[in-house]
């Protein structure tokens, strides 16, 4: 059985087989990656100093490389730009994406085309901003370019890999070891591709370290270069990037993030109904993270409120105690499909034993928001946090079990 192994903000079904992709959702499936040359426009505006570029903006899919080889087959791209603006894909296709650009000694940026309408001259005239993205694989595919530039009002964002079956609730769901087999083999093949590229494996192991029920982790301008994704002043020198497919590949060894802390394995869990002190609750744990490293851990549980047009929902965390910083809680929210919530921090100590800080945050939620939280089998919760040193933090939280344990506890409830 094939598996592919895919960075992505979401996953759709391409082809019948597992593949791994990031853990967020989105309604509608993305527009596969599509390639045009154009060359900067209005002719007035950028008289005999127009630049030309690839325009490749998309989903990086299973069939993007061969659309770019037959795009690349009569046209002379050798040395030419190719400007990115993708939110991710596919890890296999990206890294044949990646290699063919290599080839043909091109350089890469990051920008938004916009397409203007055709003029006297039939050149297809087209303006580029700054202000584009390149996330999930799309860094990797940024490698491939022998000259590469990011401006500073580009962003760049990584994220873990996770199998697309099980990105909605990543931590109540079960993996065979075939599938971890595979996705050992497919991050080899990654962390080996951008060693390949002449990137620094810092960007391989930023990446691994975000978990799925954490927003994709953004580069600042420091680290992109670091990592080797800006190595040049200009990517639209044509001269230069030829050259530079010449020189021997540098590899540097630096990370953008401390090893992992031991012994950080996270259990699953699943909502469910439990009774305490006489009183049914709909409750749920999770560990607490930081772009992967486990600081602590929560507990979210909601009860009946009185007059049945509200709940009664506690935050209870436990984290890890750090010397000099003052890591007592200041705020919680919730928040799911556009709503949110509050609650209010009541307590946030050091215990009297361990380096750890104890908080409780309590509040109410209306019983529409719990509704459509829970219609439809269950919607994910995203909760966040900020301490007083405003270390924040954002988990999705899956829906497993949500449905079915809203209803039990529901039932006890006197509306």
């Amino acid at each position: 059985m094939t598996h592919l192994l895919c960075f992505f903000l979401i996953g759709f079904a391409l082809i019948a087989c597992p593949r791994w992709s990031f853990a967020q959702k989105s309604s509608e499936p993305p527009p596969s990656m599509s390639f045009e040359l154009v060359r900067e426009g209005p002719a007035d505006a950028c008289g005999t100093h127009c630049r030309e570029w690839v325009a490749a903006s998309g989903f990086i899919a299973p069939q993007t490389p061969q659309r770019f080889a037959e795009f690349a087959k009569d046209r002379d791209l050798r040395g030419s730009t190719m400007v990115l603006d993708s939110p991710g894909g596919e890890v296999n296709a990206g890294i044949w994406l990646g290699r063919e650009i290599r080839r043909l000694s091109m350089a890469t940026t990051v920008g938004k085309t916009t397409l203007l309408p055709p003029d006297s001259s039939g050149d297809r005239r087209a303006t580029l901003s700054d202000k584009g993205r390149c996330a999930s694989m799309c860094p990797f595919v940024l490698l491939g370019g022998v000259r590469r530039h990011v401006p500073n009002e580009a962003r760049i964002a990584v994220h873990q890999p996770w199998l697309q079956a099980r990105r909605d609730d990543a931590m109540a769901s079960t993996y065979s070891a075939e599938e971890w087999v595979k996705l050992q083999q497919d991050l080899g093949r990654l962390a080996s591709y951008t060693i390949e590229m002449g990137g620094d494996i810092g960007l391989f192991e930023t990446a691994a370290r975000i978990p799925p029920w954490e927003a994709l982790r953004p580069l600042t301008p420091e680290e992109v270069r670091r990592v080797g994704l800006n190595n040049a002043e200009n990517a639209f020198d044509k001269a230069a990037a030829q050259a530079a497919a010449k020189e021997p590949t540098r590899q540097v060894a630096s990370l953008l993030l401390g090893p992992a802390e031991p012994g950080s394995t996270l259990g699953a869990s699943a909502w469910s109904t439990v009774e305490r002190a006489g009183v049914k609750i709909m409750t749920r744990q999770f560990p607490l993270t930081i772009q992967g490293e486990k600081i602590g851990r929560f507990e979210i549980s909601l009860a009946c409120g009185a007059g049945g047009d509200h709940y009664k929902m506690t935050y209870v965390e436990t984290r890890r105690l750090v010397e000099g910083t003052a890591t007592r809680l200041t705020g919680v929210g919730i928040a799911s499909q556009g709503q949110s919530a509050p609650l209010r921090v009541e307590s946030s100590s050091r215990k009297v034993q361990g380096a750890e800080i104890e908080s409780v945050a309590r509040g109410v939620v209306p019983a529409a928001f719990l509704n459509a939280l829970a219609r439809d089998g269950g919607r994910p919760l995203t909760v966040a946090t900020v301490t007083a040193d405003n270390v924040k933090t954002s988990i999705v939280i899956g829906n497993t079990g949500l449905s079915t344990s809203f209803a039990e506890m529901d039932a006890s409830c006197s509306h």
